[in-house]
């Protein structure tokens, strides 16, 4: 899980930008559709449904890209939340981090003895 979520966040920044990238392009190709397709012989309604179609192209790439961007988000909340928890239970390796307290393992939750009566 955590070299999957280490692939993710090294990867989507990138990937997204290709993806914006490409939507870019398709709006701009977008603005010209209608001509494009009248000059090759599309009639009205299989022009209109072309359009349609790449209309939707266009959106899910939009949707696929805010998916990307919330996967990372998710990816990086996910990989505190597992740093906290390797933390907690003393997993983590002595002298990994600049912090000398988080390295010593903390007491688990027993029961304190009480001290008896005197």
């Amino acid at each position: 899980m955590i070299n999957m979520i280490k692939i993710l966040t090294e990867n989507a920044d990138n990937v997204y930008e290709k993806i914006v990238q490409c939507q870019k392009a398709a709006m701009e190709f977008h603005e010209n559709l209608q001509n494009i397709g009248a000059k090759e012989g599309l009639k009205e309604r299989k022009l209109q449904k072309a359009v349609e179609s790449f209309t939707w192209n266009i959106t899910i790439l939009k949707g696929q890209a805010d998916l990307l961007k919330y996967a990372k988000n998710e990816a990086l909340e996910n990989l505190k939340q597992i740093h906290y928890a390797a933390v907690s239970c003393g997993l983590n390796k002595p002298g990994s981090s600049g912090n000398v307290e988080s390295s010593k393992p903390r007491r688990s939750l027993e029961a304190i003895p009480e001290k008896a009566a005197e």
